[in-house]
């Protein structure tokens, strides 16, 4: 349990009940971690059974040590999308047609603005 950060909430909150899907998250991550051969046979049964007999947190903090940690954040959806390999640089976009948009409302401008500047010297 050591292993376990203090923000844990085995170790934060040792007294919280141990819900039903907490319950099953870590059964399945015991037997993830069973048939990828990291727990003997022995572990394992007695890991399942703490699992299982468990009401609160606390009591299954040294399971929860037991295991890999998992990882708790999420992978940007730019890295699960790119279409290069890590670490290349992707080529810079052309132009496209922003350029003559650009030309496009600055002329509109100038002629509004040449537009309202004759109208009040007339006036």
């Amino acid at each position: 349990m050591d292993n376990l950060p203090i923000s844990s909430k085995y170790r934060s909150r040792p007294l919280e009940p141990l819900t039903d899907a907490e319950r099953e998250q870590l059964a399945e991550q015991l037997n993830t971690e069973f048939a990828k051969g990291g727990i003997d046979t022995d572990a394992y049964r007695a890991m399942l059974d703490r699992v299982f007999a468990a009401r609160t947190l606390g009591e299954v903090a040294e399971v929860v040590a037991a295991l890999p940690a998992r990882d708790t954040f999420a992978v940007p959806a730019v890295i699960e999308t790119g279409s290069v390999a890590p670490g290349e640089l992707v080529p810079a976009k052309g132009p496209g047609n922003k350029g003559a948009l650009m030309l496009v409302a600055g002329l509109g401008t100038g002629i509004a603005v040449a537009i309202l500047l004759l109208v009040l010297i007339l006036l």
